[in-house]
């Protein structure tokens, strides 16, 4: 009964952190994405090219959008 028990929790702690490191990847994904669309418009305002700073500044927002929605789930959940 006792290594039941004790396989359970393990399998229990296990799956726990499983699912909080999966969270903050999930961040951190959308952080690399925030950094690249920095870089990318960084090198559109190098080149002078306006229409193609206006498309890398909408990615960037959406970019940043979507970190801010991640990061705010992984707030939530830590709360949990």
């Amino acid at each position: 009964m006792k290594t039941k028990q004790y396989v359970l929790g393990l399998a229990l702690a296990f799956m726990a952190t499983t699912s909080f490191v999966a969270c903050d990847s999930k961040k951190e994904n959308k952080a690399e994405e925030v950094q690249e669309a920095k870089e990318d418009l960084n090198e559109s305002r190098a080149e002078g090219d306006t229409s193609d700073i206006r498309d890398d500044k909408a990615d960037l927002d959406s970019a940043n959008k979507e970190y801010n929605e991640a990061a705010k789930e992984a707030r939530k959940d830590s709360l949990k």
